[in-house]
Order: C-alpha cells, then structure tokens, then sequence
C-alpha cells in the first residue's frame, strides 16, 4: 500500500530534517502533467518501502518552490538528509524516477 503524505511550507524544517530518501511531487490541481505524475508515485511509492513519498501543492508552497529552484508544477524533488540530490523539471516516466530512487538510496 502506498502511502504519500501531504506537506507544505510549514512542513519544511522536518523535510530537512528527514532520515534517508524523500521524494517530493509538487503539483497543482490544475495541472493536467501534475495529475499524471501523481498517479505514477501513488503506483511506484509501494515499490519503496524505506523510502518518504510526498506531495505539495505549489501555490499553497511558494518557500518550499523557492527553497529548491522550482519555478513552476509539476516538479520532482529528491531530497535525502535536507539536501536536494535530483530536480525533475517535467514530466517523466515511473522507471526514470524509480531509477534516480534506487541511484539515490544506494
């Protein structure tokens, strides 16, 4: 079962803080690439068991967009003990981003 759990700028020190790998999906609801790359974590966040999945709403999140140079949805951010390992900038497919995870974690 997956879990992704929804984060926002108030949410940052503990982002930074994490243990280990988190992946951050920042979308928006009116993003037709954001609704897509959504429903590829939601399918590959049960393939990563030790691994953070979350999700942020990046006009509700304009620090944490700031804080990682994303200047507009959908975007990707792997994040592992606060500092930002990959940037995904568009949409990509579920095995590109299983790939830079299991690059990540090793």
């Amino acid at each position: 079962m997956s879990k992704i759990d929804i984060i926002n700028d108030t949410n940052i020190p503990s982002l930074l803080s994490k243990e280990g790998l988190t992946v951050v999906l920042m979308t928006s609801p009116w993003d037709g690439n954001g609704i897509i790359m959504r429903s590829i974590m939601e399918s590959i966040s049960g393939n990563f068991s030790s691994v953070n999945f979350s999700q942020a709403d990046y006009e509700s999140s304009p620090q944490l967009a700031r804080l990682f140079s994303l200047l507009s949805p959908p975007g990707i951010l792997l994040i592992k003990e606060g500092e930002l390992l990959h940037r995904i900038t568009k949409p990509v497919s579920a095995g590109k981003i299983s790939e830079l995870i299991n690059a990540s974690v090793a």
